[in-house]
């Protein structure tokens, strides 16, 4: 099964994601993960044992377009950040599932 992981983009929040991740991998036994996000993420998960692809994503459009492309399809596909950037991305990769962190589904609001 290829699934698609896409890292927080700061350490810290890398390393707090990491639990998810591994229950991801426990879920999906026999999972082969891409990661794909910051240069500083990627360096803390590349050497994941599930790691068969890590892409580092620079900061322009048409550059996520082009990668997106490039990847392929895949079955499962996380994200762990909830910025535009990212649900464009969720829209350009192939997956028959797709998951993604909504940080504002918590938020408390007057009603």
């Amino acid at each position: 099964m290829k699934v698609l992981i896409e890292l927080p983009t700061w350490l810290g929040d890398c390393v707090m994601a990491t639990p998810a991740i591994e229950n991801i991998v426990n879920f999906y036994n026999d999972a082969q993960i891409t990661f794909i996000g910051s240069s500083v993420s990627i360096q803390a998960m590349k050497n994941h044992p599930k790691t068969v692809k890590t892409v580092v994503l620079s900061k322009k459009y048409s550059d996520l377009y082009k990668v997106s492309k490039e990847l392929g399809r895949f079955d499962v596909f996380f994200s762990f950040r909830s910025s535009f950037r990212s649900k464009f991305l969720k829209f350009l990769i192939s997956s028959n599932s797709k998951y993604q962190f909504d940080k504002n589904k918590y938020i408390n609001r007057h009603q």
